[in-house]
């Protein structure tokens, strides 16, 4: 499963910038026929590669962190990078929410 989470951990960032929910980018702990990993694996890999993931870490890489976070900070609309961000977001939650494994979400034992 560390593929799984290594991957996980390289798009957490992104899917956090992009409004997914923090506890549904967690690998939910327990046993998991290989089937069911590696398919899970396999859908999140295409995610990454994914249109929506690349425009939405595109747009992002305009600016540093901290603009962006000035940005939210200040409560600033309206600018063009923001626009296009917000757009590119809008298009990578529809794809995290299309046929997303039940592999990654809350885990109610660590609740």
């Amino acid at each position: 499963m560390s593929k799984i989470e290594e991957l996980l951990d390289q798009v957490r960032p992104i899917l956090l910038v992009a409004g997914v929910p923090k506890h549904q980018i967690n690998v939910k702990s327990g046993r998991r026929q290989i089937v069911t990993l590696d398919k899970a694996f396999d859908w999140l890999d295409n995610l990454f590669l994914s249109d929506a993931y690349v425009g939405v870490l595109g747009i992002y890489k305009l600016l540093p962190p901290d603009v962006w976070k000035l940005y939210k900070l200040h409560e600033l609309e309206g600018m063009r990078e923001q626009e296009l961000l917000d757009e590119a977001c809008k298009k990578l939650l529809k794809s995290w929410r299309t046929k997303r494994p039940t592999l990654f979400g809350k885990d109610k034992k660590n609740e």
